[in-house]
């Protein structure tokens, strides 16, 4: 058994060499990755965080005899309870196994965490509520004309505006948890929304400026026009926009709203002070308005409208916060300790929730349960 794991361990320092490059020099034929195993690996994190958990694997390697000790010890209470983990150790040496025992313990001999038939991923859904008084559900791939004149339509999962004659009418675009969508306005502005989130916007712009407002998270790409320019109001901030493409998340509950510029240039006013942002900058802000601007991957930071969940050492919390919206789930947190713990990872946001669970138990120092539509979070 102990042969095993360290071969299992080897073979997973292998592959995570291979995936950053640091074995470019080998000309065994033995030593190649083969196709299955790269899909595995490149499923379960990120190029980056191998890298970085290579590193720490180097340094903790003695710790590995002492926790294979430890587990043996307790081995008959973890018979009754088989878990992807296994080696009870320091999440970054778990991460390694972790790769490791695809091999070890196939998928399909291992149970899944529960029943998750009831817990679906998010698909194209929203509800329209015009400044008429109408309540319009928009359902995936749906296809209509919602206004006599028509300037309103749905078609490809997009709610599109054209410019109207008469007085405009403000519309509010509610997508539940669960669901996303995305609209144009009648100035040719594309918007994509998150779950969990709502646009208040008028049906054609008129005067000196252009205003919409957010709560939740959309990206956002807009149409330049010197002569108007485009607002977007939160809760907590005005960003003025000057013809570019960005992403806000700004979610009641989260511990930040964070605006990210990916090309052009942006204001984010708070309290009448503005914070002009370059590409490539996010501005974090918290809930006493201070304001904080670093340099990241733009692109990265709106990765969900293309499919991806890409986590990038972020709370646990925040992680949960956003599963939550988008599989419509109740999260409950087993104490406090938990919650601060920080993981990185990337993974398909159409898979099923026990992977995306699974992916994160196993290197993290919890476990998940699973009740009806309320996943339970417990430290180990």
């Amino acid at each position: 058994m102990k042969r095993q794991i360290e071969e299992t361990i080897k073979q997973a320092l292998r592959i995570g060499q291979y995936l950053t490059g640091k074995n470019k020099s080998e000309e065994n034929t033995e030593n190649s990755l083969r196709e299955e195993d790269e899909k595995i690996v490149r499923e379960v994190l990120s190029k980056q965080n191998i890298e970085n958990k290579l590193e720490q694997y180097k340094r903790l390697n003695s710790e590995i005899e002492k926790s294979w000790k430890k587990w043996q010890a307790t081995r008959n209470h973890h018979t009754r309870i088989i878990r992807y983990r296994v080696i009870g150790i320091a999440a970054t040496i778990t991460l390694l196994l972790s790769i490791g025992s695809y091999w070890f313990y196939p998928e399909n001999n291992t149970p899944a965490l529960v029943h998750t038939a009831q817990i679906q991923a998010g698909s194209f859904k929203a509800t329209l509520y015009t400044g008429d008084n109408k309540v319009i559900e928009i359902k995936e791939n749906m296809q209509a004309v919602l206004t006599q004149d028509s300037s309103v339509v749905v078609a490809h999962n997009e709610l599109k505006h054209s410019a109207i004659t008469g007085a405009p009418t403000i519309n509010t675009l509610v997508v539940p948890k669960g669901g996303e969508f995305s609209l144009v306005l009648a100035d040719g502005t594309k918007i994509w929304l998150n779950a969990d989130s709502r646009l208040k916007y008028p049906t054609s712009f008129s005067g000196d400026k252009r205003e919409v407002e957010l709560e939740g998270e959309a990206y956002f790409e807009v149409q330049h026009d010197d002569q108007m320019p485009f607002f977007v109001k939160t809760s907590q901030s005005t960003i003025r926009v000057y013809g570019t493409t960005f992403n806000v998340k700004a979610y009641p509950d989260d511990s930040f709203q964070k605006t990210t510029l990916e090309s052009g240039s942006i204001g984010l006013f708070v309290d009448d002070k503005e914070y002009r942002l370059t590409p490539n900058e996010q501005a974090i802000l918290n809930p006493s308005k201070d304001v904080k601007i670093l340099k990241v991957d733009a692109r990265q930071q709106s990765v969900w409208r293309h499919g991806r969940f890409l986590f990038a050492n972020e709370r646990l919390e925040d992680i949960m916060a956003q599963l939550g919206r988008w599989y419509d789930v109740n999260i409950f947190f087993v104490g406090s300790q938990a919650r601060e713990l920080h993981f990185s990872g990337e993974i398909d946001r159409y898979e099923k929730i026990d992977k995306v669970l699974r992916m994160i138990e196993l290197t993290t120092n919890i476990s998940f349960s699973i009740n009806g539509k309320t996943i339970t979070i417990t430290p180990e």
